[in-house]
């Protein structure tokens, strides 16, 4: 009795559905990071994505067996975290302080030539994390996916499960609206007469 091939991911995620500690621990090695690096870009701070992972690995685990392999395991896998780590945002995003950025972000910063230019490029990170957090929730997480956790927009679009061209739009508006607000907040630090300029000029 003949039957159609199973693919690869399938046949990993029905080992490890039925509890194949093998199979398991494949599925760890081969996602466990990505799916890590997503929680830390919706959470911000180590301690909150490893707790977050640890919730994405327990949902993944308990809906493998209905995973049918129509789309590649990686992208059904992001598309479940995905869910959860906007719930995650949606949740704490009032009560998350934006302007303490995880020093696992601000190590990824290259140093500069002086102190006060590593002060001022941390600053601007701060400021972008803190625009990020204002954001409505769609563009949020089309930024973070796309410009934070590296996703194609393609990818995104799978992920987010919206039109390509809805993830282009989102994601043009979301750089924008971030770039104005960091712009502006920066502007506004900078000392000097700022109101009286215009009558100074004239």
């Amino acid at each position: 009795m003949g039957g159609a091939t199973v693919s690869p991911d399938l046949f990993l995620a029905r080992r490890a559905a039925a509890g194949h500690d093998d199979a398991w621990d494949q599925l760890v090695s081969k996602y466990g990071c990505r799916l890590y690096n997503l929680a830390f870009q919706f959470s911000g701070s180590r301690e909150e994505a490893e707790d977050l992972t640890q919730e994405i690995f327990v949902r993944l685990y308990l809906s493998l067996k209905t995973y049918r392999g129509e789309v590649p395991l990686i992208g059904w896998a992001l598309r479940l975290s995905r869910n959860l780590c906007i719930d995650h945002y949606r949740r704490t995003r009032r009560e998350r302080t934006w302007h303490r950025v995880a020093d696992a972000v601000l190590e990824q910063i290259p140093a500069g030539g002086s102190l006060q230019e590593d002060l001022e490029r941390r600053q601007r990170v701060q400021e972008v994390y803190a625009a990020l957090a204002e954001l409505p929730e769609e563009l949020a997480e089309v930024l973070v996916l796309c410009d934070l956790q590296g996703l194609s927009l393609e990818e995104a679009a799978a992920c987010l499960e919206v039109p390509l061209g809805t993830v282009k739009s989102r994601l043009h508006r979301a750089r924008q609206r971030v770039t104005a607000t960091v712009h502006a907040r920066l502007e506004s630090r900078i000392p000097g007469p700022r109101a009286s300029q215009g009558r100074l000029s004239c």
